[in-house]
């Protein structure tokens, strides 16, 4: 009778023991979907946004780059005028959201090059010179015009300033990118001569048009062709 009730017992303590590994099997492998579901909760979204940051547009490589103030979309892309440089360009606009008006195909690049100023943005102390500024590096070296001169559009000033005096009329030899003011942001290229570009600004602050100009022509001349 002692040894069924021992054997009863050792049955009863084997099952309580199953019983209690049972349980804490079932509450780690809880455990361990708990922890699952956290991380994929954190992760899947921290991958997510970081492949948003980068993207494919116009035929350049894009990173979208945050910091405190300021949020920058930096494209890579084959120069026009050298195969074996990689230009970096930095805009302050999504190039894929700015809607700046365009007229003509931008593929037209001859050696050499004039970023001609009107009077109106002569004056201007704003985010606009900014722009002419990387405008500036952007067709040197991005389309490969190499030497570039500093014009305006205003005959006095380019005398009074020795620069040189720079419209789709008197500027035939090279490229040459007008900058002024008007009431609308708009780029266009001229309809007599190839070799020359408009950007319209609204005012002092606006860069879209500058901006427009640099992702238009990536877009339209490729990395394929040599600046002539």
């Amino acid at each position: 009778m002692a040894n069924k009730k021992t054997i009863s017992k050792k049955k009863v303590s084997k099952n309580i023991g199953k019983s209690v590994r049972d349980n804490e099997n079932r509450q780690l492998i809880w455990f361990f979907v708990v922890v699952g579901i956290v991380f994929a909760g954190v992760l899947v979204p921290y991958f997510w946004i970081e492949s948003s940051k980068n993207f494919e547009y116009v035929g350049a490589d894009w990173l979208v780059e945050d910091y405190d103030y300021l949020k920058i979309f930096h494209g890579r892309f084959l120069s026009f005028g050298n195969p074996n440089l990689h230009y970096n360009i930095f805009l302050r606009i999504d190039p894929r959201d700015n809607d700046v008006s365009t007229t003509g195909v931008f593929d037209t690049f001859k050696y050499g090059g004039v970023v001609s100023l009107s009077s109106g943005v002569d004056k201007c102390r704003g985010e606009i010179g900014r722009g002419v500024f990387d405008l500036s590096a952007f067709l040197r070296q991005g389309v490969g015009v190499e030497v570039l001169e500093s014009g305006s559009t205003d005959e006095f000033i380019a005398i009074e300033e020795d620069r040189r005096f720079a419209t789709c009329d008197t500027v035939l030899d090279r490229t040459l990118v007008i900058v002024e003011i008007g009431e609308e942001a708009e780029v266009f290229k001229d309809e007599k001569n190839p070799y020359c570009y408009t950007i319209i600004a609204k005012d002092c602050e606006d860069i879209s048009g500058i901006e427009k100009f640099m992702v238009k022509s990536i877009e339209d001349f490729g990395a394929t062709r040599e600046v002539v």
